[in-house]
């Protein structure tokens, strides 16, 4: 031991000193590669944005394996000349910047100048391209440490660009690579954002000589998601739009269409495909309890912004951006979202909205006008868009997209117009209620109904004369964690309102004297370590209005019925009549679905009948 200690230890100071020395060129060129390029997608990428800063209008991406053996990518654009074509390799080489002023007035897709130089380091490349004026194009081949070889080519005007053996002189990078199919998943995602945000540009995929995606020209944004989303998809998202500071343009889905992470929600800023946390957290906002926590909607949504308010500089990929009022940005989104929620068959009045001061918060709201379902949102490109003052700067985070999602729950018929008005036929699985019309069957969740009701009447008394509370004759001590306790006596106003009297008794406990009289057959401590889970979910972004819906939540899950619980006929009619009062009576507070019906011609076709 004594004799390995010996030869483990550190000695007092290195045999030599380190030297400061330049990198080689290469060697910092693979470097920086690793910022740019990290897989095929991320070749793809850039060199798809070079086409559309060249004004191309038809791009063909041709793959093999995956892309890790031939990216190649053919354009009709502009096109090059040998001396630009030459220049272009160059780190930091580009025709889109002058100075440091233009940072924040980008209206290109590329501009640091880097893409190629990457790419030319990590891969062999064999650029073709001529410009229209030119009767012969310029060919470079090259790649690694090798230089570029020039020669004359005849070819058609544009460019055609071949990454082939990507990593080859790196395999620690090359090792990292998935399988084909993975590799090829990721292209696939970017294309399908690309002929969201440009359905005016023809894209065609071909994968080892195969066509897998081909999206035509189309200035019909609803037939464009139609080709990229699948018919049975498109048909349940709906329009939105907004024109104040911001211009929010959309297709969202219906509350029962959803998914585990945001990969499926394509945003779009200034036709740039980004992954924002402000922009997710506003559109989950929106949906406020119509989506389970954690869950995110389907659709495209696409915000416009004036010249000099968004910073797309944060991210070497530029798939980050910075906006310079966030909260600006936030509102617009919510507004725009929970007016198009308010036109949909799950919704019965018009939601209202306001927002918060803070960015990625909901507190209090105002009427929002109905849109009409057959409104088409216009085109995703950037417009012009009134300027207004600036304040200072909020920091998004970047969101990786899921690789692999959960498929969407089926769909759910819109909310009976009537619930009073069902014949309730009986109980199944002591859980569900059984119900009829005229001309349809309806099965109902007796805990996610009953949750909803409760869920609503414990936020409007709170905001009115508050619940009836229990006082204790002796103060419950409950043992929390530091950030549960934190959060419970930092919400102590909201939750008096509800019945609620908690203070914190040290850094780990907390002192109960009161709780809602709803709750006395419970145990209060389950329902407190539950709230202060809730509460400690919400984050430090969260608003009022968010956190007392929280608390609401919890606090209306835990007091309704239950499944195993058994209804009488009369409990059963109290409920239905209650239901009416509900705008949002389709799903629970935790955007589960409440109401499933089906047409009896529905349940005619499940049994073959014609």
């Amino acid at each position: 031991m004594l004799r390995w200690l010996a030869m483990t230890r550190h000695p007092a100071e290195p045999p030599h000193p380190p030297t400061i020395r330049l990198l080689d060129p290469l060697v910092a060129n693979q470097i920086a590669a690793g910022e740019v390029v990290e897989r095929p997608a991320s070749v793809v990428k850039e060199l798809v944005e070079n086409s559309l800063d060249a004004g191309a209008t038809h791009i063909q991406i041709r793959l093999k394996d995956g892309g890790r053996q031939l990216t190649q990518i053919i354009d009709n654009g502009y096109g090059l000349d040998a001396e630009s074509a030459k220049l272009a390799f160059l780190r930091h080489a580009t025709s889109k910047l002058r100075t440091a002023e233009e940072l924040m007035d980008i209206a290109t897709f590329g501009f640091r100048g880097e893409a190629l130089a990457s790419i030319l380091a990590v891969a062999n490349v064999t650029l073709t391209s001529r410009r229209a004026d030119q009767d012969v194009g310029v060919r470079l081949v090259g790649g690694g440490a090798v230089a570029l070889r020039e020669e004359p080519a005849g070819c058609p005007v544009g460019t055609d660009i071949q990454v082939a053996d990507l990593f080859f002189n790196v395999p620690a990078r090359q090792k990292f690579l998935r399988t084909a199919a993975t590799e090829l998943g990721q292209i696939l995602r970017f294309v399908d954002a690309l002929a969201l945000a440009r359905p005016e540009l023809h894209l065609t995929v071909h994968h080892n000589d195969r066509k897998v995606a081909d999206y035509p020209t189309d200035p019909d944004l609803i037939r464009r998601t139609h080709a990229v989303l699948g018919a049975s998809v498109a048909a349940r998202l709906y329009p939105l739009a907004d024109d104040y500071e911001y211009q929010v343009r959309g297709l969202l889905s219906e509350p029962g269409l959803h998914y585990s992470g945001p990969g499926q929600l394509t945003l779009l800023v200034n036709g740039r495909h980004v992954a924002d946390r402000t922009l997710q957290h506003a559109v989950v906002a929106a949906y406020g309890t119509l989506l389970e926590r954690g869950r995110y909607p389907l659709g495209v949504l696409a915000v416009t912004c004036p010249p000099g308010t968004v910073d797309v500089n944060v991210h070497p990929a530029k798939t980050e951006v910075r906006f310079v009022q966030s909260q600006a940005v936030f509102a617009a989104v919510v507004r725009a979202v929970r007016g198009m929620l308010a036109g949909t068959p799950w919704v019965k009045a018009p939601l209202q909205t306001e927002v918060d001061d803070e960015p990625a918060t909901v507190r209090d709201m105002s009427a929002l006008p109905r849109p009409a379902r057959e409104q088409l949102p216009s085109a995703w490109r950037p417009v012009p868009v009134r300027p207004f003052k600036h304040t200072q700067p909020f920091s998004s985070g970047l969101v990786g997209v899921e690789d692999v999602i959960q498929p969407p729950l089926p769909s759910i018929q819109p909310a009976p117009t009537s619930y009073s008005g069902l014949r309730y036929v009986g109980q199944v699985g002591k859980c569900f209620l059984v119900c009829e019309t005229a001309d349809a069957f309806v099965l109902i969740d007796q805990h996610a109904a009953h949750e909803r009701v409760l869920f609503e009447q414990f936020v409007q008394r709170a905001r009115t004369q508050g619940y009836a509370a229990q006082q204790l004759l002796i103060p419950q001590m409950i043992p929390l964690v530091p950030a549960e306790v934190a959060a419970l006596d930092e919400a102590a106003e909201l939750l008096a309102p509800l019945g609620f009297v908690v203070e914190a008794a040290g850094e780990r406990a907390v002192r109960v004297r009161a709780h809602p009289a709803i709750l006395r057959d419970r145990d209060v401590a389950a329902e407190v370590r539950a709230l202060a889970a809730s509460l400690t979910q919400g984050g430090r972004g969260a608003g009022t209005l968010e956190l007392l819906e929280r608390a609401a939540a919890t606090l209306a899950c835990h007091a309704a019925w239950r499944a195993g619980d058994t209804m009488q006929p009369d409990d059963v009619q109290r409920l239905l009549k209650e239901m009416e009062t509900v705008d949002l009576s389709a799903y629970c507070p935790h955007g589960r679905p409440v109401v499933f019906r089906a047409s009896w011609q529905e349940v005619g076709r499940w049994f073959g009948r014609p």
